[in-house]
């Protein structure tokens, strides 16, 4: 029973490091400020990270 608490903390502070996971980008100025920027659809080197409008999506670099 410990060692489940042990994974939940370890869970959440994996899931703190990722600043990526937790923010919803929901348009142009957040995506800008997570470095990525707005494309009807992604590049092949790119992903998705958010929504920049309607029919854009928020890429960003792969590595």
């Amino acid at each position: 029973m410990k060692i489940l608490y042990l994974l939940f903390a370890v869970f959440f502070l994996v899931l703190q490091s990722f600043p990526g996971v937790t923010q919803h980008i929901g348009d142009p100025i957040a995506c800008k400020h997570a470095r990525g920027f707005c494309r009807r659809s992604c590049y092949s080197d790119f992903i998705p990270i958010g929504i920049c409008g309607f029919v854009q999506s928020c890429c960003k670099r792969r590595w």
